[in-house]
């Protein structure tokens, strides 16, 4: 968390693309103080000096900026769910790590920039399965799971498809345990209800953005 003097140093770097020493620094506070703080947010990266002496936010200085009042409890994570089919059984994960310890639901993973959401899903199939299954976008949503009163997770989630009449080749990692189970057998007590949902759409042919909350 950073110092008060050093979120108003980000503070004044927000509103201009650079400003001088004697811009940034309070008249009133002491320069060897005010130094010091400068100095941590340069080590941390958060402000870059140019040659000719001017600051300005990094990368990471906007990142902060846009994030600073945000409490990420409470911000929608970007995940997909790869929601597969083989005959009447869907591929599911047993979680062995939290959160959501116990519980039953779809490989999930994070999309990353610059590359499409469908290869980065398969990729993340093969590496956890060694499934090999074209998918599509089928739509999205948000996705909140409270248990005991207490969130546990909030999620944008992007839902991908896709089938296959291959068999799992990694059925356990140290986060998971992999199986079919057949779609008569979903309403178990530890499938994540947002699963059954997911499928019923599916099923349905229904793709349109949803918001699902759960008090498990």
């Amino acid at each position: 968390m950073l110092h008060h003097i050093q979120k108003s140093i980000m503070d004044k770097l927000a509103t201009t693309e650079t400003k001088r020493y004697g811009e940034l620094k309070p008249a009133e506070l002491d320069g060897n103080v005010f130094g010091y703080h400068l100095k941590a947010l340069l080590i941390e990266k958060y402000v870059t000096k140019s040659e000719q002496g001017d600051y300005r936010l990094t990368q990471k200085g906007k990142d902060y900026i846009v994030h600073r009042y945000e409490n990420p409890l409470l911000q929608a994570h970007s995940i997909f769910l790869i929601a597969v089919s083989r005959d009447d059984a869907w591929l599911m994960r047993e979680r062995l790590v939290q959160p959501l310890l116990g519980m039953t639901g779809f490989i999930h993973g994070e999309p990353i920039a610059n590359e499409a959401i469908a290869v980065t899903a398969a990729r993340r199939l093969h590496e956890k399965t060694g499934l090999d299954v074209d998918l599509s976008v089928q739509g999205s949503g948000l996705i909140s799971i409270t248990r005991g009163g207490v969130l546990e997770s909030y999620s944008h989630a992007v839902v991908l498809t896709g089938q296959t009449d291959s068999d799992i080749s990694i059925t356990k990692d140290s986060t998971g345990h992999n199986f079919w189970l057949p779609a008569s057998e979903l309403d178990s007590a530890t499938i994540l209800p947002s699963c059954i949902d997911i499928i019923s759409r599916i099923d349905k042919h229904d793709f349109t953005p949803f918001d699902f909350h759960y008090n498990l």
